[in-house]
């Protein structure tokens, strides 16, 4: 195209992440998303298979890896709950 790419646009790739930040992604899309029944809120994720998650892939101990899984969950709460406030808004100029 002509042109170069600037390295800080290009988005990583799993593999260029660490170690406990990929075992976070890994937790993050394993765990199932709990959801408000009537509304359709998202909750977060349900930990009641966390335990044997990490079991199953061999995870042990790893603090770290929870504790980004935490911000994983923060930063996608805070996108839904923005989606979530642009509806309202969209519907109540629809009214």
């Amino acid at each position: 195209m002509g042109w170069e790419p600037d390295d800080l646009e290009i988005p990583l790739e799993i593999e260029d992440l660490s170690y406990e930040a990929s075992i976070a992604l890994l937790l993050f899309n394993i765990l199932p998303d709990k959801i408000e029944g009537m509304n359709g809120l998202w909750l977060g994720k349900d930990f009641s298979g966390l335990g044997d998650i990490m079991s199953i892939y061999g995870i042990e101990k790893n603090r770290d890896a929870f504790d980004l899984l935490q911000v994983c969950i923060s930063e996608c709460s805070k996108h839904y709950e923005a989606q979530r406030k642009m509806e309202e808004s969209k519907n109540k100029a629809r009214r």
